[in-house]
């Protein structure tokens, strides 16, 4: 099939389409794919971001390499 008939199947059976979940996700799908990618985050997921930024705010961080360090040692125990 051709991208002319592709499409035009595509939308024809869109508009079929009852679950708004789906039309949600093929809409992620086809905007991530211009390039311009929608999150879509859980209150769990703002509330962790919101308190990462406020670490780093704070100075509490780590650098890659105290990370690893911390890593190695784990694993030895």
């Amino acid at each position: 099939m051709n991208k002319p008939g592709i499409r035009e199947k595509l939308i024809e059976e869109i508009k079929q389409v009852d679950n708004v979940h789906l039309l949600q996700v093929l809409y992620d799908i086809l905007i991530d794919e211009e390039g311009r990618k929608v999150y879509h985050l859980n209150e769990d997921q703002i509330s962790a971001i919101e308190e990462a930024r406020e670490q780093y705010k704070n100075g509490d961080i780590f650098t890659n390499e105290e990370v690893d360090r911390e890593t190695e040692e784990w694993l030895k125990e």
